[in-house]
C-alpha cells in the first residue's frame, strides 16, 4: 500500500512538473501547445501547421526561442516561416532576432511595433541587466517585427488551413494580437487573456479590455491558447474579463465613496478565485490611476517594474 501511495506521489509530482514546461501538447491536427517555464520568465508558444511550412505564436525570450528551435523539428520537418508577437513584451518578443537569423519573418499588429518605438529601448535595457539570453546577444535594442498590418485582420491561407490574425482592440496592451482558427475554431491569447493571476496591468485600457474580450468571446472559440497558464475554454475569455470588470468596479466604488488610495479596502468579491493574485496593491494601483486621471493606464506615464 505504502509503496501504491509512493507512485501516486510521483505520479502527480511529474504530471506538475509537465505543466511548468512540458512537452508539446497536440490540441488539434497540426496545432501543438508548449507551456513556458514560468521560473525562467517564459511565455507559451504554439506552433500552426501549414502546407508548406510552420507559423510560431510569440518569440518569447531568446533562451527560449533557442530551445524551440531545438524542440519544434521533432513535431515537424517543415521550416518556421513566420513567429507572431501577440504584443511587445519581452517574453513574447525579445527572441525576434533570434528567429530572423533562423530564416523566419516576425509579424505583429503595428501597435506593437509603436509600443517598442514608446517604450524601447529602456525596458530592453533593464533586462540585459537580469536575464543572461537578452544580455548575449549583445545587441542594443528589441529587433522590431519584420512584417505588420494595420487594420483589424491579416489573413494566411493554404489548402491545409487558415490562419487570422486580429487586433480586436486596446486591451492588455495598445497592439494585442490574437490569432484565430475559425475552422478549429482554436483562439490564441497572448496576454490579453491568461489563464490565472499572471498579468501586469500598467500597459493597458482597463475600461476598454473587458470589451475587446467581448468581441473574442463572440468568435466562440472550443479551444482557447493563453500566453501564460495551461489551455482551456472559453471559460479563460470570461475569466479573465470577470477579473477585470470586478477590478473596476471595486476601485471604483471606493473611490467614489472619498476612500483615499492608502486606505483602499484589497479586496475582491470572489465570483472567481483563480483569476485574483495573492496581492492586489499593484492592481489597485494602476485601476485607481486610471480613474483618477480619465484615460488609460497605459496612457500614463510609468515605468515596468
Amino acid at each position: 500500500m505504502h509503496r501504491v501511495a509512493m507512485a501516486l506521489v510521483i505520479l502527480l509530482f511529474c504530471a506538475g512538473s509537465r505543466a511548468q514546461s512540458g512537452p508539446a501538447q497536440r490540441v488539434a491536427p497540426g496545432v501543438w501547445f508548449f507551456v513556458g517555464d514560468s521560473a525562467k520568465g517564459y511565455s507559451n508558444t504554439t506552433v500552426i501547421e501549414m502546407r508548406d511550412y510552420l507559423i510560431v505564436v510569440d518569440a518569447n525570450y531568446p533562451g527560449r526561442a533557442h530551445e524551440l528551435l531545438d524542440e519544434i523539428p521533432k513535431l515537424s520537418s517543415k521550416p518556421v516561416r513566420y513567429v507572431f508577437d501577440t504584443h511587445h513584451h519581452g517574453d513574447h518578443s525579445y527572441g525576434n532576432s533570434v528567429w530572423t537569423k533562423a530564416g523566419a519573418t516576425t509579424l505583429a499588429a503595428i501597435g506593437v511595433t509603436e509600443e517598442m518605438d514608446r517604450y524601447e529601448p529602456t525596458r530592453w535595457n533593464v533586462a540585459e541587466q537580469k536575464r543572461d539570453d537578452v544580455r548575449g546577444l549583445h545587441e542594443a535594442d528589441v529587433e522590431r517585427p519584420r512584417k505588420t498590418f494595420s487594420g483589424g485582420e491579416f489573413i494566411l491561407h493554404d489548402r491545409t488551413r487558415e490562419v487570422r490574425f486580429l487586433f480586436l482592440g486596446w486591451g492588455h496592451t495598445r497592439g494585442d494580437g490574437y490569432v484565430w482558427l475559425p475552422k478549429e475554431r482554436l483562439l490564441c491569447t497572448g496576454d490579453a487573456a491568461v489563464n490565472g493571476p499572471r498579468n501586469k496591468l500598467w500597459d493597458a485600457n482597463l475600461a476598454n479590455w473587458p470589451k475587446v474580450l467581448d468581441r473574442a468571446i463572440a468568435l466562440g472559440p472550443g479551444h482557447v491558447l493563453p500566453g501564460h497558464g495551461d489551455a482551456g475554454g472559453i471559460e479563460i475569455l470570461t475569466g479573465q474579463k470577470m477579473f477585470l470588470v470586478d477590478l473596476l468596479e471595486e476601485v471604483g466604488g471606493q473611490r467614489d465613496a472619498g476612500v483615499p488610495p492608502a486606505a483602499m479596502k484589497l479586496e475582491l468579491p470572489v465570483r472567481d478565485a483563480h483569476w485574483v493574485p495573492k496581492s492586489l496593491e499593484q492592481d489597485f494601483a494602476i485601476a485607481r490611476s486610471e480613474l483618477d486621471a480619465g484615460k488609460p493606464a497605459g496612457a500614463i506615464p510609468h515605468v515596468w517594474h
